[in-house]
This record gives structure tokens, sequence and C-alpha cells, in this order.
């Protein structure tokens, strides 16, 4: 175990609040993507592969493609017996 100075513990708190709120912004235009084109976000669907890979459920996210993303978001829906909505 190592101990910060207080210049390093607020450097650390500082990035840390930084990220979260940075990771808030991408994550809420995620999800009003998601309402816009499948009508579903992914924690309503249960899609463990974007909440895996993007959203830090594993500790260190390995992020994924855009086609990867379309991917699992239609496999859930299909999962789930959701459709795709009229566009």
């Amino acid at each position: 175990m190592s101990r910060l100075s207080p210049s390093q513990l607020q450097a650390a708190l500082d990035s840390l609040t930084k990220a979260n709120n940075r990771a808030q912004l991408a994550r809420e235009k995620i999800m009003e993507h998601c309402q816009a084109v499948y009508g579903v976000e992914p924690g309503d669907i249960d899609n463990d592969a974007f909440i895996d890979a993007c959203d830090g459920a594993n500790g260190q996210s390995a992020g994924m493609s855009v086609e990867d993303f379309d991917k699992s978001m239609r496999d859930a829906m299909e999962m789930n017996g959701i459709s795709m909505p009229e566009q």
C-alpha cells in the first residue's frame, strides 16, 4: 500500500472527477442514440457485451467498434423478443 501526498491525492481526486464527468456525458450521448435508433438502452435489454466492453462492469474497459456495438444491440434485442423500431 502506498500513501499519497496531499497534492498527489488532490490530483488523483481531480482526475477521477474529470474522468467521471466525461464518462457521464459520453454515456448520455450513447443512451440518446440508442433510444433514437433502437428504442431501448443497453441496460433495458441486458446488453452485457456493451456493458462489459465499454461501461466498466469488469473494471477496465476494452472498448468496442461501432459495428460490434450495433450487433450487440441487435442481438440483445432479438434475445429479448424486441424488434427494431420503424425508421
